[in-house]
């Protein structure tokens, strides 16, 4: 399908997820960065993108990355994403807003 559409950024999105999946991180790491650079307003990207940098132990990236999608979020009227995202940043910085 990606060949057909290769800049679908759902697509995007499912083939980094796949990458995740099958740890192969490096790979899901540039998906997602295709996606904030090219794609910004997708926003289920962050989320997912910032627990990766996180778990590779990169995480002020991760939380600046993180700060970026609840913005992008709300820009985006997608309450639900922003919900989820403030939730993990505030696990994240034990609800320090100023990390």
């Amino acid at each position: 399908m990606l060949d057909s559409d290769p800049e679908n950024p759902f697509l995007i999105y499912a083939l980094a997820r796949e990458y995740e999946q099958k740890q192969a991180t490096m790979q899901a790491l540039l998906m997602y960065e295709h996606l904030v650079n090219d794609h910004p307003s997708y926003v289920p990207t962050y989320y997912h993108y910032s627990k990766l940098l996180y778990g590779a132990g990169n995480r002020v990236e991760a939380l600046k990355m993180l700060k970026r999608g609840i913005e992008t979020g709300l820009q985006e009227k997608d309450l639900h994403a922003v919900s989820e995202m403030k939730a993990l940043y505030a696990n994240w910085t034990d609800g320090d807003e100023d990390e």
